[in-house]
């Protein structure tokens, strides 16, 4: 049986196909039978000039079971003709193959085989030093069809090669590794930085998170290949071009905007073009001309750096919010000046006026930067994975505000606090404790309260400082002196009157804007005299504040006689022969609570003793 038919004849066959063919021929005699299935394999292989020019349709029929019927001989032969055809193999075709290949060690001329056939030679199968050769000649193949975990397989393997147990390589390491070493950790990147760095900006996929997450704080720290943004120049943003995706706004915000123009066109030497005509617009109409339609062929369909180059206008025009929904990746990928990003929110905004559902809110990345609380309180947020998420990319800036309304939002109608959103929240200002219901403020550790600060708890409420100022107790006990008043003192309005009253025996010293924050309930009951101790030599400040409450509410409850001896002129106490009846202290909230004279007092002493007497 011919191993190889041809319609158009034997003359038609290049000789050094006939060459291989007899040679594969004298081989098959000694077999007793050998499928037609094989056959078609090996004719596929030998006859087909160009494997990868086949049809998709017609993959190549090569198989483990068609594999398995061959001898190693063969096997290698096939290896070779696959290469030197040019095939393009899936996966699993490749991993039989190798597997195969492997089975009595490793092969002398490993060049000789499909370099995406590499990758997949199992490097466990081999003893130490065989497996250390393998790398040798796969350190440059294509992964690409290589799935992830077997490729951090291979990569254990290559480092343990080298040497590298900790987190640190050099640049022969790297060099070694070849493309084994985009896939690094990000813990390698935080330790060698200078020479990963420009490695990972040249890998042919994307970088994981935690990979970008490494790189992007290496590059804002400055240090080398590339030194600090401010200083990057065109060519560090060519050197970067695989990096682009870890640069946030805080990053591309340092970097020069002629620089970053600059690049861009060097990237795109074409930029949108601008409609000459518009300039010709009179001034007054421009704007309304502009805004009205966007011109033709700016309309864009993906979101990429061209967009950088679009006047605000144009933005305004030609972005729709659905765009940037789907494509929100690609926004922070870009290097948006704050007024382009302002008007990418603003078209977000029109796409959702009720405020943005969960699917986008987990995706804003560095986007969520541009949030207000207001916008935030819109928001459904229901995912702790989301609220971690905008927590991470919220660190180190000025969001104290936004974390605080997004906390709100996600333990709004909940009772339980997840102590991984405490973990996650500690090093941001402890705003945050004031979207707590006083429930969940239980749960809060003490420790946490040594971060409040002046304005913290501006928002919190009397039940939420009820809560925190026995906390606060227990966090300061060991902290005596000014250092512990000044602590207690954020507290305060969480005080009961006998707490203050016991901070008055110490000569406390409160000033009246501390005092002013105090619950009017609970400083009512306080004497003058207790007040002067409270304030120390801040009582004279009293005058300026008694139209405001709580010192407003105090003076209508102190005999006029004791407000005298401050002699400071506060004056609507109660004069001398007066009763002030205080059924309930609602009325120390009007104006003035109700007062009975002299003659009054007389007419109503007998149904005062009555109520008053025992039954």
């Amino acid at each position: 049986m011919a191993l190889l038919t041809d319609p158009l004849g034997p003359c038609r066959t290049p000789p050094h196909h006939r060459l291989l063919l007899l040679l594969l021929g004298l081989a098959w005699v000694p077999q007793a039978v050998q499928t037609q299935q094989d056959t078609t394999l090996l004719n596929q292989v030998l006859a087909t000039p160009d494997l990868a020019s086949r049809a998709p349709g017609r993959p190549l029929g090569l198989t483990c079971t068609a594999l398995s019927g061959l001898s190693m001989e063969r096997v290698w032969e096939l290896a070779a003709a696959l290469r030197q055809k040019n095939a393009t193999l899936q996966p699993d075709q490749l991993r039989c193959l190798a597997r195969r290949l492997m089975e009595l060690g490793v092969p002398e001329d490993l060049d000789a085989f499909p370099p995406e056939l590499l990758p997949f030679l199992n490097p466990a199968t081999l003893p130490w030093p065989g497996a250390c050769a393998v790398f040798s000649h796969i350190a440059e193949a294509h992964m690409g069809k290589l799935p992830a975990p077997e490729r951090r397989r291979l990569l254990s393997y290559a480092l343990a090669c080298r040497g590298v147990w900790g987190s640190r390589v050099t640049a022969a390491d790297v060099r070694a590794l070849g493309v084994l070493a985009c896939d690094l950790p990000g813990r390698f990147v935080a330790s060698s930085a200078d020479v990963l760095l420009p490695r990972l900006a040249g890998c042919p996929g994307p970088l994981d998170q935690d990979q970008l997450e490494a790189a992007r704080a290496a590059l804002q720290g400055g240090g080398p290949p590339y030194g600090p943004p401010s200083t990057w120049s065109v060519s560090t943003l060519g050197a970067l071009r695989g990096l682009l995706a870890a640069l946030d706004p805080a990053i591309s915000h340092s970097i020069p905007k002629d620089i970053i123009s600059a690049g861009l066109r060097h990237t795109f030497p074409d930029p949108p073009r601008r409609q000459p005509e518009l300039a010709l617009v009179h001034p007054r109409l421009r704007r309304d001309t502009q805004e009205a339609a966007c011109p033709l062929g700016q309309k864009p369909t993906v979101v990429d750096e061209r967009l950088f180059f679009y006047t605000d206008w144009e933005l305004r025009a030609c972005v729709d919010g659905a765009l940037l929904d789907a494509k929100m990746d690609r926004v922070n990928a870009i290097p948006f000046t704050n007024e382009q990003l302002a008007i990418l929110k603003s078209k977000l905004d029109e796409f959702y006026p009720q405020g943005y559902p969960e699917s986008l809110t987990r995706r804003l990345g560095y986007f969520f930067l541009t949030m207000k609380p207001v916008d935030i309180l819109k928001w459904n947020v229901t995912s702790l994975d989301t609220v971690l998420a905008l927590l991470h990319v919220s660190r180190g800036q000025e969001m104290d505000a936004q974390v605080a309304a997004l906390v709100s939002r996600y333990l709004l109608g909940r009772n339980h606090l997840d102590q991984e959103l405490l973990d996650a929240l500690a090093g941001f200002r402890p705003t945050y404790l004031c979207a707590l219901s006083p429930e969940q403020l239980q749960q809060v550790q003490p420790g946490v309260l040594w971060a409040v600060g002046p304005r913290d708890l501006d928002a919190c409420g009397p039940r939420q400082l009820g809560v925190l100022y026995p906390k606060a107790l227990s966090a300061f006990r060991n902290v005596s002196g000014p250092e512990h008043f000044a602590k207690i003192l954020l507290f305060l309005g969480g005080a009961s009157t006998d707490d203050l009253r016991a901070l008055s025996r110490e000569n406390a010293s409160l000033d009246v804007a501390a005092f002013r924050r105090l619950r009017a309930e609970v400083v009512a009951p306080l004497t003058v005299a207790e007040v002067r101790g409270l304030l120390g030599a801040h009582v004279v400040e009293l005058k300026g504040a008694e139209e405001d409450s709580p010192v407003r509410d105090w003076v209508f409850r102190q005999p006029q006689a004791e407000l005298d001896t401050l002699q400071l002129g506060l004056l609507g106490g109660v004069p001398d022969g007066y009763l002030v009846l205080d059924l309930s202290f609602q009325e120390a909230h009007a104006r003035a609570p109700a007062r009975l004279g002299p003659g009054c007092l007389l007419a109503t002493m007998p149904a005062l003793l009555l109520a008053l007497t025992p039954r």
